[in-house]
């Protein structure tokens, strides 16, 4: 059911991008990955989260594997869910904005539920390499085009892991290693600030998140704290995942933050 639903709306983006050949431009590329609050935010808008004619996805499902197409709602992230959406649209459409000129803006996609930076994306592992072959896939067929950033949202699986803040900051490395760009800017943002609330491993490891700028270049941390509390009606409900609005707020914190180390 899922797949056919998706499978109807790239279809549609496909024809749009039919005779778009982006030689002359390329893209800005944006990397979104992490685990589940990429893309784990319940209540979906189709008046609200609709989609730009500028902003581009490299798919992932089916026969729409690496193909490029109009950026829909739910981006195509390795678990990605029915009438849920995460925070990468929302910034990219912010940056759209501010850039004015930017070239055609290409998301890729990345996030995994539930993975851990010990497992998962530990560095060699499935998602790693799938992220690495998906950016050389799009600089070879456009050569033009510039990584932007990294959006990374991730940590919930790794609550209790003293050595966190060593492991992300090897991951960081190594990828602005294998993506050949030591200044790649790497964003990454805070848990939940309810659910971290609850527990106090959770609260060290939100420190070991917010504090990567002091230990890495090119870093910044989208605050969930500030300028004010990103919240739910009912904070209960799905508590460890932002639902749809707090995804779009999160997006405008990655924006600031990808601003406060770029300009």
């Amino acid at each position: 059911m899922f797949k056919s639903y998706l499978q109807k709306f790239l279809l549609i983006s496909l024809i749009s991008c039919e005779f778009k050949t982006f030689d002359d431009t390329g893209f800005d590329i944006f990397i979104i990955a992490g685990q589940s609050n990429t893309l784990a935010g319940s209540g979906l808008d189709t008046k609200i989260d609709t989609p730009d004619k500028d902003i581009f996805q490299l798919g992932r499902f089916s026969i729409f594997d690496f193909m490029i197409s109009q950026a829909n709602e739910p981006l195509q992230h390795h678990t990605a869910r029915k009438n849920k959406i995460g925070f990468g649209l929302t910034f990219a459409k912010l940056y759209k904005n501010h850039k004015k000129k930017a070239k055609p803006i290409l998301l890729i996609p990345c996030g995994f539920g539930g993975a851990s930076l010990k497992k998962e994306w530990k560095i060699s592992e499935f998602l790693y390499e799938d992220l690495i072959e998906r950016v050389n896939f799009v600089k070879q067929k456009h050569p033009k085009s510039i990584v932007k950033a990294i959006l990374w949202h991730q940590g919930e699986s790794d609550t209790g892991l003293t050595n966190y803040d060593i492991l992300l900051d090897k991951f960081i490395n190594s990828i602005r290693k294998d993506l050949n760009s030591e200044r790649l800017p790497f964003i990454v943002g805070g848990m939940v600030p309810f659910w971290v609330g609850q527990n106090e491993l959770r609260k060290i490891q939100q420190e070991f998140i917010k504090n990567t700028p002091l230990r890495q270049k090119y870093t910044a941390y989208a605050d969930p704290d500030f300028p004010f509390v990103i919240k739910k009606e009912n904070d209960l409900i799905d508590e460890i995942h932002y639902n749809a609005k707090g995804q779009r707020e999160l997006g405008k914190r990655y924006f600031s933050a990808y601003l406060s180390i770029t300009e």
